[in-house]
């Protein structure tokens, strides 16, 4: 009988073969798991984007907002934009962002709706770990009662 002291060529091959297969799912875990956190991190930037006009506009209340239908707030126009990195702060990332402000005053119903419409300014990074293409959000806001 032979004394062995080391393995045979095959033997290694397998046993790099079985590590391979028991590493490549902890791998494909590890990648998308990453891809989710950017995603979510960047949704949750972007509807945080979405919400902040129509807050300010809830504020300036239905009254304000009839008065001025085209311009409400100087930071805040109707219309398309860039989000502005002055004034207040934001992460970075948010000017990697557009942002669409829409207004409509029912004056019918004496409320106005709005709608923010919020999503990747370009090819960025942004566009490239989010798995929406744009992020909306709508509000109705009603005139006060007396």
């Amino acid at each position: 009988m032979m004394n062995r002291k080391a393995l045979s060529l095959l033997e290694v091959f397998l046993a790099a073969g079985l590590l391979t297969i028991a590493i490549l799912p902890l791998l494909w875990m590890t990648k998308y798991s990453n891809k989710s956190s950017m995603d979510a991190y960047y949704e949750t930037i972007a509807l945080t984007l979405a919400k902040e006009p129509i807050e300010i506009f809830r504020g300036l209340g239905y009254e304000w907002l009839a008065a001025n239908p085209d311009n409400p707030h100087p930071d805040y126009y109707i219309g398309e934009q860039q989000i502005p990195g002055d004034g207040i702060k934001r992460p970075v990332e948010t000017s990697s962002f557009k942002r669409k402000i829409e207004l409509k005053i029912l004056s019918a119903e004496k409320a106005a709706h709005v709608t923010v419409t919020v999503y990747p300014a370009g090819q960025n990074r942004v566009q490239a770990w989010m798995s929406g293409s744009a992020i909306s959000m709508d509000a109705l806001i009603f005139a006060r009662s007396k």
